[in-house]
């Protein structure tokens, strides 16, 4: 037991003769790792930046690590770009009617209006005068389109008549007029569109004969063919005062009013509707001799004349004034 102890003794003799060296390496370990430890590290993502910073401008590509991309990835991944957008848009609807719209309009023949006069020779025509602007005179009240007998021209007349440079189409048209007196005169409102024009003969008519203006006669064609045309006895004399007269045209159908009250329709189903814009027109005339059939032999000394003091347009579906918006009808004292 002696000598075990004895041993012992030295063994712990022996040791802890270097136990000082021991002790400093163990105290230099501790605090290097505790250094080491206490030391800040940058992380993942802090690390990429710092060498992102450090790099040329296309740096070289680094894979992440597993951890890393997991924290880098949005919660989309993977990520796929936007597909082209066409929009889809609805398609483009056929007009109602052909006719191009247009505005309103009133004019009470005075000053400026929209109308100009013609002024040519009428020789190969059915009319048995020549155009002249001068027949076109403005008054107090309107304006006045004249038939004058003359001489020294190609024709023993000269007629008036006053158009639009523009082409109008479905609508109300309304006039305010006093036809011509004397027979072989007619004194007409109307649309008009046909080969001087470059067009098919469309037309809308208002007519009076002068060799009677008790009467009035409606009138209409599309692409030269003539309507189903009428005429009918007005329970006044047209020539004593200005009165209203009016049409409405739609694609369907043709209506004329006498004084706001409608007078006559076309047929239902008339394929032989107007369909093609036409000027607005008025003119005072006389025809050719083979025309005295219908107007009568002029006779109505060296001069006579139609009045029109007002004209307006208001297009179909539209809004816009009329001449029948103030019209009172005039009181004619019996003779």
């Amino acid at each position: 037991m002696a000598q075990i102890g004895k041993a012992q003794s030295g063994i712990w003799t022996k040791v802890s003769g270097h136990m000082d060296l021991l002790v400093v390496c163990c105290v230099a370990m501790v605090t290097a790792i505790g250094l080491a430890a206490l030391s800040p590290r940058p992380d993942a993502t802090e690390r990429l930046e710092i060498i992102a910073e450090n790099t040329s401008a296309t740096p070289p590509r680094i894979a992440p690590s597993r951890n890393q991309t997991a924290q880098l990835q949005p919660e989309f991944y993977p990520w796929k770009g936007p597909e082209t957008y066409t929009p889809v848009l609805p398609a483009p609807q056929p007009p109602a009617v052909t006719n191009r719209q247009q505005d309103a309009f009133l004019t009470r023949m005075r000053g400026s209006t929209p109308f100009r006069p013609s002024t040519h020779d009428n020789i190969v025509t059915h009319y048995g005068g020549n155009w002249r602007e001068e027949n076109v005179k403005e008054t107090p009240s309107g304006t006045l389109l004249s038939i004058l007998r003359v001489k020294g021209e190609s024709q023993p007349f000269t007629i008036a008549e006053v158009q639009t440079p523009e082409k109008y189409g479905y609508g109300r048209y309304e006039v305010i007029m006093r036809p011509a007196r004397g027979s072989g005169t007619v004194s007409a409102f109307f649309t008009f569109t046909g080969s001087p024009f470059g067009d098919p003969h469309d037309e809308i008519d208002i007519e009076f004969l002068g060799q009677d203006t008790t009467k009035v006669h409606f009138n209409y064609f599309r692409k030269g063919k003539r309507g189903a045309f009428e005429g009918f006895d007005l329970p006044f004399d047209a020539a004593e005062a200005d009165r209203l007269y009016a049409f409405e045209w739609t694609p369907e159908r043709i209506t004329w009013f006498i004084e706001g009250q409608p007078i006559y329709m076309t047929p239902t189903g008339d394929t032989g509707i107007p369909a093609a814009r036409g000027k607005i027109m008025m003119s005072a005339w006389v025809g050719k001799p083979y025309m005295e059939g219908w107007t009568g032999t002029p006779n109505f000394g060296q001069a006579t004349g139609a009045h029109y003091s007002c004209v307006s347009f208001v297009p179909m579906g539209g809004t816009g004034p009329s001449c029948g918006d103030n019209y009172t009808p005039p009181v004619v004292l019996s003779p």
